[in-house]
């Protein structure tokens, strides 16, 4: 089956634009040019892809089908072409990761490893952005992707990876640490520790359960770093909201933590900028994506 390039490019964007007029003048092409590349891909492949009338053209299951593979050969192809052209000019890329303190700490050696394998002439390294930094250093541009938690402000884009149990941190001494679980309501009465700097409204709200809560939260505490958070706690300053990862950090003299009842996980994304349409950047999230799948696999086992 000998299947071109530029068939699969020809079928991703007459499958975009469904209009053979838009996706020849995008192709730079002929409205003929363009269709005998379209029937040269279907009779390569012994598929019918797209189903035309006067009026209209459609996708066939098979189009479908094969719609859902063609953009990520696309750019696979487009970053190998990238890589080997850096390795012939002696250069390596420089590629950022940016991930905010706790996130990600089961899954981020794993899409690194991953990545690395797949673009060995990618330098990748891990930028660990401040806690009031919601973005993961895509915003100020200090990454060329994230893994961050949801919600994400304005201005990046995500895919979701895998959820995590959302907790609350409190006073080993305080009534709610009494309780097998805590009831979310209760907790947003109470003071919560927050990261010095971060005025993002969305995660403000998400953080301090402000759909349990009429009015702002009261805030007990101004924390910079994940030992700040705990030592506000074990201080007795503050609550926190988490996710369970950060039991890394325990024991913690004076904290504990307790399941938030009826709360829904925290989704934990892979993030670009906007807009950002580099093949490496494509290529990250696609690994990510993929390895997010396997670890959800291997732990349903």
């Amino acid at each position: 089956m000998d299947v071109e390039l530029r068939h699969l490019r020809a079928f991703h964007v007459l499958a975009t634009e469904l209009n053979f007029t838009r996706a020849a003048a995008r192709l730079h092409l002929s409205q003929q040019a363009l269709s005998n590349q379209i029937k040269q891909l279907e009779t390569r492949i012994g598929a019918t892809l797209f189903l035309r009338n006067t009026r209209q053209v459609t996708l066939t299951e098979a189009g479908r089908t094969l719609l859902n593979r063609v953009p990520a050969i696309l750019e696979t192809v487009g970053a190998a072409i990238s890589d080997t052209r850096e390795t012939e000019s002696g250069q390596r890329v420089e590629f950022v990761i940016g991930v905010r303190g706790i996130t990600g700490l089961d899954i981020t050696p794993r899409v690194l490893r991953a990545f690395s394998a797949e673009h060995p002439h990618v330098a990748v390294t891990v930028g660990r952005v401040e806690f009031d930094d919601w973005s993961a250093g895509l915003i100020s541009g200090a990454a060329d992707a994230g893994l961050l938690w949801l919600p994400a402000p304005d201005g990046v884009e995500v895919t979701p990876l895998l959820t995590e149990e959302r907790i609350a941190l409190l006073p080993a001494d305080h009534p709610l640490a009494a309780l097998p679980a805590v009831p979310p309501a209760e907790l947003a009465k109470e003071p919560f520790a927050w990261w010095v700097g971060n005025r993002d409204q969305a995660t403000r709200d998400y953080s301090t359960l402000a759909e349990y809560r009429d009015g702002p939260p009261t805030i007990g505490a101004q924390v910079a770093t994940a030992e700040d958070l705990l030592a506000a706690v074990g201080n007795g300053n503050a609550v926190a909201v988490s996710v369970a990862s950060i039991s890394r950090f325990f024991p913690w003299a004076g904290v504990v933590t307790r399941p938030l009842l009826d709360v829904a996980p925290s989704v934990l994304a892979v993030a670009c900028r906007t807009g950002d349409t580099r093949p490496l950047v494509a290529a990250f999230i696609r690994t990510a994506v993929e390895v997010a799948a396997e670890l959800i696999a291997e732990l349903a086992e």
